[in-house]
């Protein structure tokens, strides 16, 4: 009985080995424009990783602009199909709106979100959308972007 119990134990743990997601890390995040006249991709953030991904990744992001005004939100990173040695992703600033967000958001983004007006930056990456008080894989603040 207590064979059958050991060789169970292992087969678990071997399992949760087996699935775990391979690390990252972050190297830069850098505000860029991709629009080509739509005004729907002209707040854009590049975060840039060391190799690039290859399995779906939760991230949040908290910016900070110098007038104090503060975006949060996340959501997932997957491996670009179209591109998959491409080290960096790129997000939409607008996608990051939810219902915690300011009233005004959008304007606020367009207003005070621009190259050399974000104080802070946070970004933490995790294996999955965190449920409590997980721990990320890895995070890093970014100064006067």
């Amino acid at each position: 009985m207590k064979f059958v119990q050991f060789s169970l134990i292992v087969s678990l743990i071997l399992l949760l080995v087996a699935c775990e997601k391979p690390s990252v890390e972050l190297t830069t995040v850098s505000f860029v424009n991709k629009d080509k006249g739509s005004g729907n991709f002209d707040r854009m953030i590049e975060i840039c990783f060391t190799k690039p991904l290859t399995s779906d990744y939760y991230h949040q992001v908290t910016i900070i602009t110098h007038q104090s005004y503060k975006l949060q939100g996340g959501n997932v990173l997957r491996p670009m199909a179209s591109d998959p040695d491409n080290k960096c992703q790129t997000r939409n600033l607008y996608n990051y709106i939810n219902r915690s967000s300011p009233i005004g958001a959008r304007d606020m983004i367009k207003d005070y979100m621009t190259p050399g007006n974000i104080n802070q930056l946070l970004i933490k990456v995790y294996a999955q959308k965190p449920e409590g008080k997980e721990l990320p894989l890895d995070e890093r603040l970014y100064k006067n972007l």
